[in-house]
Formats: C-alpha cells, structure tokens, sequence
C-alpha cells in the first residue's frame, strides 16, 4: 500500500512538473508533431524590422527572402530587374543603413548604375518640384532632382472659362506680348450682376402690369441668380421684383451736366437735376438749377452725369438702406477732434452732398448797404470745403445752424427778410465779441443748390448737418414751435448731440455776452420751454413718413412725445 501511494504521488507531480514547463523533446515524436494534446507550444516572437536589416550572407536569414516578399512588397516598379535576389533588392532599396555590412557585395553597384541609367531616361517632360506643373522647392525652376519623377508633370492646366450665361464658346487666349488678359474682372452688369445699388431704372415691356410701363425706380438690391429678378424700389415705396429685360437704366434723380449743346450753347457746362425719360421722343426733362426749376427736354448724348445722392425712398425702404442715423452720429461724435476735410468726406461716402455755408461777413455788408434792412435777402453762400481751417485742418470759425419757420426741411422759397435782417444783427455781434473766429451759418433755404434732389438728400442728411454746428440758433416767431421741422431739430440737438439751442428774438438788440463755459455758452439768459411732439406739426406729406422715421431713430423714447428743454436767449 504504501509503495502504491509513493508511485501514485510521484506520477502526479510528474505531470503537474509536465504541464507548468510545457512540453519537451521528450514529447515530440521522431517527425517533430506534438504528442502531448494538452500543451501547446509557444509562438515563436518575430522582429520583422531586425530581420529586415540583417546580414543576407548569415546563416539566420536563410529561407526568410520568400516571407519577406510577401510580408513587405516591392511597390516601385521597374526599379529592380527580374532575376535579381529579394535580399539583394532590399540592400538597394533600404537606403545607407546596411551599406555598412555589405561593401563587398559586387551586385550592389550593378543594380546602382541599372536603376541611375532607369532614372536618366524617365520622360523629358517631368521637372524638378512636386505637383503638377514643376512648381517645387528647388533652387532653379529647369534642375532635375535626383532620384524623384512626378508622373503627372507633363499634364497641362485646366482651361478657363469666362463666367457669364450662355457663354460656350471657347476662351481667347492671353496677347503674346505679355499684355493684360482679355478677360475682365467682372462681366457686364446687365447680364450676370444686375445692376449697381441705387441707380434709377425705368420700367419697360411688362406684359402682365402694363400700367407700370414708364415709372421709374431705384435698385434696392444685387440681381437674385436663382430667378434672374432685381427688386426694384418705386417711388410710392412699394417693391417689385422685376426681370433684367424689363429694366433700362436711366439718369433720372441725378445731378448732370449739359454739354455739347448746338442751339442752346449758353447752357453747355450749366448744372441741372435729370428728369423722367419720354419713351417716345428719346428726351430726358432737365431741370435747371436756376432757382426757377426751368425744364428743359435734352437727348442722352447731351448729358453727363455728375453725382447721384440718397433720395428718401432708399432710406424709407426696408430692402436695403443708405445708411442708419443712429450709427452715422456715433461715428462722428469726435468732429470737432478730426480734420474738416474728414467730416466732408464721409458725407460723400454716404452720397450726401456737402452743405453750403452763409458767411456772417456777407450778411453785415448787405445789412450796412440796404437801408434800415428793408428787403434784406440771405446772400450766396459758399461751399464747405471753402470755410476757414487751421493749422491742423480743424475748422476756425464758429458754425450755427439756423432753425426758421418752414414746412419742408430745405423749401424752396426763400428766408423771409425779416428773419434775414435779425441773422445779419446776430453775426454783427458774434463778429465782434471775437474777430479771430468769423461766424457761419447753415441756413435750410439756401444749405444746397436749388434742385429737388439735392433738396430730397439734405433733408435725409439734416441730422448730420446738425452735428458739424457748435449750436442751433432758432428765430423767433409767432407759428415756429408749432413747426414739425423746428420741433424735432431742438430735440436732434439737445438730446441727441448735447449742443446749446439759442433763441434769436423778433425785436431789440442781440446781446452775445462772450464766451462763458469753455466758449460753448453765448448767453447767460437763461429759460425753459417746452417742446411738443414733433408729428403732431405741422408738416407737408411728403415728408412726414421721413421725419418720423427720423425721430424714432435719433431721439430718446422718453423725449420723442415731448419734453422740457433749457435754451439761452441772444
């Protein structure tokens, strides 16, 4: 018994011994195939990379050249010959790594010199550098690199083709002179990119609204490439998208020129303001800009445009506006900081036309030469550009905006002779109380030149004239608080850009008593008033959408149904 369990023990820990070492030649039969079901042998672990760069001539790597082939394939064709050994094109192709272990192998600089007489005839047509074309790194763009063929060298750049509708036929070609190309940066206007923003159009050949045909219109937006329609801004305010063959670019609502006139040859150089377009008779009604809006019936060849300014429909339009009061006078809170040229310049940015300025010099030479001030009238007044500056560019005279008793903005009547002879009293005394800065005045009769639209485009400007003054001087009279216009430039500039308003009265002297506060304040005298609402004035229809618009976007909300405002009389 106790023989049995020392055998029974010693087979056990045979096995356990058998199964934790796993099995040996001892296990193996004579043809090399386990014997022992239970135990498999371990994987043999193989560094592809080491056995790449081993020496071909050892022992190790015999029988590796066919597996080494299927591992890792040759992928650069035509680079090694049929015939030639798998080591051998692995030295060749590894790189200098393993030049080392095989300098004395012969077939090396062979396969050297058959892969550089291979390299030596690749197509002429490949150039050094990547890509297509040749366009590399290289020192000169003709040298060659070595060792390196881009197949897609010798294909040629893809045609260009001019963009446009309908345009199939073939691109001319660049001038071999080395001149501009023929192509243009952009087509013509009529026929991909509609036409510009804000230019006047008239409606023609509409088939299903034929009442239409004739009216004019602004372009309020770029030409829709989907449907091929401009939307097209009519003077009622309405908007019609319209089709681009249906449109024909006129002048009307611009500032012209009259030129190469025959019979009338006086008026060649004169300024006028283009009328609506006669269909019929290929002539455009001028108006003249001789204060009497003389019409005149001109032909296209006869005319040059000059300038086309902001009309009231673009800014009443919600397709696309000119501009935005609001931000316009954020951007100009610094006028009296920059140079007077500046400011000029960004009211031409706008389309806006620069103002015209009465001279406080001019107004006491008329009121010393009349008698008593009887039929006293506002004298010519002179460009902006023309007012006196310093050194810096910065305005050197004092700049009052006059606020009359009026229902347009700019009417085209004149001022009233009584109002005329107060403003001559006033600049009388604001000369003398300082002769180094000369006053001027921007008086809403005569700010522009007497033609519609350049009226149109100063009411739309009026906020910002109002923003180059140092102050508002009001004249005094029975009807002007119950004036919309009067109304709303006291609230534009007491709330909005935080000015002094001065009261001129009817009768007895003008008091200017110096400069108090820094040169801001002329007077000490001191009142309130209260200010209604301005669209509860009195103002003509045509413009009264237009001061609304105005006040609700300048005024504060708590101002626009009136307010208490603190003025200074002279």
């Amino acid at each position: 018994a106790q023989s049995a369990v020392a055998l029974l023990a010693g087979g056990v820990l045979s096995f356990l011994h058998a199964a934790r070492l796993g099995p040996s030649r001892a296990h193996m039969d004579g043809g090399g195939k386990r014997a022992n079901r239970w135990a498999k042998p371990p994987r043999p672990k193989v560094d592809r990379h080491a056995k790449r760069w081993d020496d071909p001539d050892s022992d190790d790597a015999e029988g590796d050249a066919a597996n080494e082939e299927a591992d890792h394939p040759l992928t650069d064709q035509g680079l090694t010959k049929e015939g030639d050994e798998d080591d051998a094109s692995e030295d060749c192709l590894q790189g200098s790594d393993s030049g080392g272990e095989n300098d004395g192998d012969a077939g090396d600089e062979d396969l050297l010199q058959d892969f550089d007489a291979r390299r030596r005839a690749r197509p002429s047509g490949a150039k050094k550098g990547r890509g297509r074309g040749g366009k590399g790194g290289g020192d000169e763009p003709g040298e060659e690199e070595e060792g390196l063929w881009d197949p897609l060298a010798g294909l040629a750049p893809r045609k260009k083709r001019k963009v446009g509708e309908g345009n199939t036929a073939p691109p001319q070609s660049k001038p071999a002179g080395g001149g501009a190309s023929v192509y243009r940066d952009f087509p013509s206007r009529s026929s991909t990119f509609g036409f510009p923003d804000g230019s006047a159009v008239c409606l023609v050949d509409l088939k299903s609204a034929p009442q239409l045909n004739g009216q004019v219109g602004i372009v309020g937006g770029p030409k829709d490439q989907a449907t091929g329609r401009v939307p097209i801004v009519l003077r009622d305010g309405t908007v019609k998208s319209l089709r681009q063959e249906n449109l024909k670019e006129v002048l009307t609502g611009a500032v012209v020129r009259l030129i190469g006139l025959q019979g009338a040859a006086e008026l060649n150089g004169r300024i006028a303001e283009c009328g609506d377009l006669d269909l019929a008779a290929g002539r455009y009604s001028v108006i003249m800009a001789d204060g009497q809006e003389t019409l005149k019936k001109v032909k296209a060849d006869n005319l040059e445009l000059v300038k086309r300014y902001v009309a009231p429909v673009q800014i009443l339009s919600a397709q696309r506006r000119a501009f935005v009061w609001e931000d316009e006078l954020r951007k100009g809170a610094d006028a009296f900081r920059i140079p007077w040229s500046e400011s000029l310049a960004r009211l031409a940015e706008l389309h806006l036309p620069a103002p015209r300025l009465v001279s406080g010099e001019d107004l006491v030479r008329l009121l010393e030469c009349s008698q008593a001030g009887v039929g006293l009238v506002i004298p010519e007044p002179i460009s902006a550009d023309k007012a006196p500056v310093d050194g810096d560019g910065r305005l050197a005279c004092r700049l009052f905006a006059v606020s009359t008793e009026r229902d347009y903005c700019c009417p085209r009547e004149a001022a009233r002779p009584a109002d005329a002879r107060r403003l001559a009293e006033c600049a009388k005394a604001l000369n003398a109380s300082d002769v180094s800065r000369p006053a001027f005045f921007l008086v809403p009769q005569v700010c522009v030149k007497a033609l519609p639209c350049l009226r149109n485009a100063a009411a739309c400007a009026w906020p910002l004239y109002l923003q180059l003054c140092q102050g508002l001087l009001c004249m005094d009279s029975p009807h002007r608080p119950h004036k919309a216009w009067c109304r709303a430039e006291i609230l534009v500039t007491s709330f909005a850009l935080s000015k002094p308003i001065y009261v001129l009265s009817a009768q007895g002297d003008v008091v200017v008593s110096g400069q108090i506060s820094g040169g801001w304040l002329l007077s000490d005298r001191q009142e309130e008033a209260q200010v209604a609402n301005p669209m509860d004035g009195q103002v003509l229809p045509a413009e009264r959408e237009l001061l609304k618009k105005m006040i609700g976007e300048v005024v504060p909300q708590k101002a626009r149904a009136g307010s208490k405002i603190t003025l200074y009389r002279l």
